[in-house]
């Protein structure tokens, strides 16, 4: 078993109390600033390994984005992540179905835990276009 450092735990207790966020290394730095930088990545890419968060893709500036995937979370839903504000959402019922059947009919099979759509929630829309 790894040896979990505080700094680790602390980023894991942050990002699991926001379980419907995606984080950039950035945030998670303002959020905890007691913590370096590159002490966050560090760990983050630790945790990421370990299968205890996700990369997601990338912001518009090309930062990594991470999800919490720890205990309790979905592991049966494709995800909606919202790039402006970093809202997560699930894709459930007959959306989720319609998708499942057309990535079934093209004979690709979907990891559905690994899968995450990008897009901007209606919220973000809004303000942009509003």
């Amino acid at each position: 078993m790894e040896y979990k450092t505080q700094t680790r735990q602390m980023i894991m207790d942050y990002m699991a109390e926001n379980p419907d966020r995606i984080f950039k290394a950035s945030e998670l730095a303002q959020s905890l600033s007691e913590v370096s930088l590159s002490t966050i990545y560090r760990n983050l890419s630790r945790l990421e390994k370990a299968g205890m968060i996700q990369i997601v893709g990338a912001a518009e500036n090309n930062e990594l984005q991470y999800r919490y995937t720890g205990p309790g979370q979905c592991e049966e839903k494709m995800h909606l992540v919202c790039k402006e504000c970093g809202k997560f959402f699930h894709l459930e019922g007959p959306a989720l179905k319609v998708l499942q059947l057309s990535v079934q009919r093209s004979g690709f099979e979907l990891d559905q835990q690994q899968s995450v759509l990008l897009g901007r929630c209606s919220g973000c829309s809004r303000r942009r276009h509003g």
